[in-house]
């Protein structure tokens, strides 16, 4: 069995599974967010947070394997279904940025007043701060956007 892991592992099988955290920029005030609340946000069933600063949702490809369980928690999007919802979001006015690199998505929420970014945690710099959702971080134990 464990050899059988390290041969899916070195071929890659879990190369697309990641730990993935909700950042905001190093300045806020935000210290957790309820998984709940950041969906209604993600859905635009709410656009603003309670300080009445705009929702902006900074994300990289949302169709690759990383962001899969970001997309399902967050908007209940199956595979198929995220660039489709996406386009929708963005139709209805809620605005969701979707950058090609793990530095772009970090200037972009520096540089935006209410974005959150959806990224690898092993992208974190100190621009960012790691949000908790439901009270925990990325690598605790029942963590909602952790990789399976």
């Amino acid at each position: 069995m464990a050899i059988l892991c390290v041969l899916l592992f070195a071929s890659g099988a879990f190369a697309g599974i990641k730990n993935m955290a909700i950042v905001v920029t190093a300045g806020s005030k935000l210290t957790d967010v309820p998984l709940a609340d950041l969906a209604k946000l993600c859905k635009g069933v709410q656009k603003t947070w309670p300080d009445g600063k705009s929702f902006t949702l900074v994300i990289k490809d949302p169709v690759s394997p990383d962001m899969h369980v970001a997309m399902q928690k967050l908007f209940g999007a199956e595979r198929g279904e995220e660039k489709g919802l996406i386009a929708k979001l963005n139709e209805s006015r809620l605005t969701v940025k979707i950058v090609d690199t793990d530095e772009e998505l970090l200037r972009t929420v520096e540089a935006t007043p209410g974005a959150v970014g959806i990224i690898d945690v092993y992208s974190i710099n100190s621009s960012v701060k790691v949000l908790r959702v439901d009270g925990k971080l990325p690598f605790d134990l029942g963590y909602a956007l952790k990789g399976n």
